[in-house]
Order: C-alpha cells, then sequence, then structure tokens
C-alpha cells in the first residue's frame, strides 16, 4: 500500500522540477526526498520521471497518476480541516499569515493582548505577501491587501489601504529642484507622481520607509506606513491614492473553531482602531 508521504514528496518534486527544490518545500533532506521516490516508483513497478536539461519531468506514467495524487492530496487537507474544526480547545496552534508591513505597523500590539487574554494558543506566524493556501492549512487566518481574494475563501474587507507621498523632515528641507524617487517594487508605488528620478528601488514598503525615512528621496507608501513612521513626512501638494482593500480570510470549514474565532475577533478590533490611520485619514505630518 502507498504511504501518503510518498505521494507527498511525488506531488513536491512535479511541482519543483528537482530532488533538492522538492526536499526544500518539504523541509526534508535531498536523501529522503530520494529515497521515497524510488520507494514509490518500485512499489508501482514504474518510472515516475524523467530527466532533463530541466531538471525532473513527469513521465507519461507520472503524468497518469498526477490528477489522482491532487486528489489525495485535497482529500488529504480535508480531512486535517474537520479534524481541526472539531477542535474545541481554547489551547493548540493557529497560523496566521499577514504581510510584514501590516504586521509591524499595526497587528503586533494586537498579538500580545491575545497571548496575554489566551496564554495557551500558540500563534504560528508567518510574514509574507503570497497568499496562503487556505484550504491546505498552510493559514488558518490570512491578512491580505489585495482586490482580489480568492473566491473559495470566507472573510471580509476590513478597510480600504490608499498611498501618500513620503518623505525626511531633513530631505523636505533642502528639497532638490528634481526630486529623488524611491520606488516601490508595486505596480502603483513604482512611478514617481511628482518630476524626479529614481535613485533606489526596495520590494518591501518596511525597507522603502527605512530609505525614505534616512533621506534617500521620497516615495509612496501605505498610509499605515507612513503616517506611523515618526521620521516620515507627507509631502506637500501631493494627495491620497487609492490603491488595494485589506481582507481578513478563513476557510469556511474553521471559521467557528474557537480559538481561530477568538483571533479573528482580536484582529477584527485591532484594525478597527487604527481604521483612520490605515485609510489615511489621520492628519499626516508635515515638515516646517
Amino acid at each position: 500500500m502507498f504511504d501518503w508521504d510518498d505521494i507527498r514528496v511525488f506531488l513536491a518534486t512535479a511541482r519543483a522540477g528537482t530532488v533538492r527544490g522538492a526536499a526544500r518545500r518539504l523541509g526534508v533532506t535531498h536523501a529522503t526526498v530520494s529515497r521515497r521516490l524510488h520507494g514509490l516508483e518500485d512499489k508501482l513497478g514504474a518510472q515516475l520521471f524523467e530527466r532533463s536539461a530541466e531538471g525532473r519531468v513527469l513521465s507519461p506514467v507520472g503524468h497518469g497518476i498526477m490528477p489522482v495524487a491532487e486528489q489525495i492530496e485535497d482529500r488529504m487537507a480535508e480531512i486535517d480541516r474537520r479534524a481541526f474544526a472539531q477542535d474545541t480547545r481554547m489551547a493548540g496552534p493557529v497560523r496566521l499569515s499577514v504581510s510584514e508591513s501590516f504586521f509591524q505597523s499595526i497587528l503586533h500590539p494586537c498579538l500580545t493582548a491575545f497571548q496575554t487574554r489566551y496564554p495557551m494558543i500558540e500563534i504560528e506566524l508567518t510574514s509574507t505577501d503570497r497568499l496562503s493556501n487556505l484550504g491546505k492549512r498552510e493559514a488558518d487566518i490570512v491578512v491580505r491587501i489585495t482586490n482580489t481574494p480568492p473566491e473559495s475563501a470566507y472573510g471580509r474587507r476590513i478597510a480600504a489601504s490608499p498611498l501618500a507621498c513620503y518623505g525626511s523632515k531633513s530631505y523636505l528641507e533642502n528639497r532638490p529642484r528634481l526630486d529623488r524617487w524611491v520606488a516601490l517594487t508595486h505596480k502603483a508605488a513604482f512611478e514617481p507622481i511628482v518630476p524626479a528620478r529614481r535613485v533606489a528601488t526596495a520590494n518591501s514598503g518596511m525597507a522603502a520607509a527605512r530609505l525614505i525615512g534616512n533621506g534617500h528621496g521620497i516615495g509612496l507608501l501605505p498610509c499605515y506606513v507612513g503616517d506611523a513612521d515618526p521620521d516620515l513626512h507627507r509631502v506637500p501638494d501631493t494627495a491620497l491614492i487609492p490603491d488595494l482593500d485589506i481582507w481578513i480570510l478563513v476557510h469556511a470549514d474553521i471559521r467557528s473553531t474557537p480559538r481561530v474565532r477568538a483571533l479573528l475577533d482580536y484582529i477584527y478590533a485591532s484594525v478597527e482602531d487604527s481604521r483612520d490611520l490605515i485609510e489615511g485619514k489621520r492628519a499626516g505630518r508635515r515638515a516646517n
């Protein structure tokens, strides 16, 4: 009979294209992946992968069993969700996925208060902008800034998140004739909104904020990042720019699980308390 771990290894290798890539995805050794793949091929009496210049590609047999392996993966994930949904204890792990900038600017006090109230609940925090797979319980709760939440998720829009243009006090007091622009690798914040030359590009809102705060130039940031940072000031004569919305998402199967529900309530309350900051309604600091 087949072992579920063998199927996981097969799927990870098919998706990564290499044994080493599969090992990284699964958090195991290269040797473990190779051993399980060989064991599965021995049980099936067939080769599942063929070597190519790009790595490992599925053989005809591998292609044939791939859809079935994915169905098994979905069923195993469903078993995991249903078992978790029946756990009524106010103890144990809850997986939370949130972007680094939103965690640092808004959520970290909420989690401190939550764990003071529920010391037996362990928060497994993932700081990422990638949308975690709720169906596979990569996360139980996802806080994401997007205009296209997945239709399969249960959740709600909790705030708009506009952008504003910021600079440091020293930069704005000695502002050059042609501004220096710190670009963020987000479409709405990449191109200058005033005449400027690009001097830096960052793929993180927190990194861009530090560059701007250190006087490298001006740039667009979410209001909850810029207005919360004492080193940043809004650039005069620039308006708020509508951007994305903030969503809190869970899988329908686990939305009523007590410890998930408790953390959701704390996050909702934290966002509501910070709504004016998030939506740019607090008067941003301006350099004199």
